[in-house]
């Protein structure tokens, strides 16, 4: 009995590192092609404390493992400017799918404040800066992807929106907040900021 606990055991832990080797291949693959919206989304979905309590983690191939840093470092890299993806020449004319969240926090970080001063003047930087940011979007959507429609993949994105249409959304993210938590540590740390570095000349 023992010996086939061992083996479910064993398999199950096999299942885990080839399904997360899959999300963090795939999420590559998207930041890689510039659609950044689903490799945050998948990164999140993965450092859910649900997933990140997988002991599959630890028995990660290091090149696999590697993706995660690699996401963490473009995550760090999309928080850190709010016009980094409109960074470079040869990257403008690219299809991207930012990803509407950081983009939404970016946005919310400079409305922080009046839009007036004492004296009734509008703040006219912050307001120039708000459009900058949201401008993004209208010159993304001058380069859409070219990959073939899937309809059936869109019929299940509206089904998932029309679950989730009526949502609370605060309740939602202070949800997804509590299920959150950091590894802190310094080698993890230094593994972050290389990859951030080599991320950032990627982009010039």
């Amino acid at each position: 009995m023992q010996r086939n606990d061992g083996r479910d055991h064993e398999g199950s832990s096999c299942l885990q590192v080839n399904l997360l080797s899959k999300f963090l291949l795939i999420a590559k693959s998207c930041y890689e092609q510039r659609n950044f919206a689903t490799a945050m989304q998948i990164l999140g979905g993965l450092e859910h404390l649900a997933v990140r309590q997988s002991p599959a983690w630890r028995i990660l191939p290091a090149k696999i493992a590697e993706v995660m840093e690699e996401l963490k470092a473009v995550e760090v890299f999309l928080k850190s400017d709010s016009l980094c993806l409109m960074e470079g020449r040869r990257f403008r004319a690219q299809p991207t799918l930012p990803s509407a969240r950081l983009l939404a926090m970016h946005i919310q970080q400079l409305e922080t404040g009046g839009f007036t001063m004492t004296n009734g003047a509008h703040r006219w930087s912050k307001l120039r800066n708000i459009a900058k940011v949201v401008s993004q979007v209208r010159a993304f959507q001058e380069n859409p992807y070219t990959f073939a429609p899937d309809p059936k993949l869109q019929s299940y994105l509206k089904q998932r929106i029309a679950r989730f249409s009526g949502a609370d959304i605060s309740i939602l993210a202070a949800d997804n907040r509590a299920s959150f938590h950091q590894i802190t540590s310094e080698k993890h740390s230094r593994k972050i900021q290389d990859k951030l570095r080599r991320m950032k000349a990627t982009f010039q």
